[in-house]
């Protein structure tokens, strides 16, 4: 795990000094979008399959 984590934060900040700002903020869109939809599920994923449930019937 110390390998892992050693070789991906040294190519992220690779990465960061190489692309800034053009990698870093689709990334934080993409990371916040797919946050947001985790945690509307998590609160209502049974009301939403019930409702795309009643969409397909």
């Amino acid at each position: 795990m110390l390998v892992g984590q050693v070789l991906g934060a040294r190519l992220g900040a690779r990465m960061v000094l190489n692309k800034g700002q053009k990698l870093i903020r689709p990334m934080l869109v993409i990371v916040s979008a797919c946050m947001s939809v985790k945690l509307i599920y998590d609160n209502h994923g049974s009301d939403i399959t019930q409702w795309i449930g009643h969409l397909w019937s």
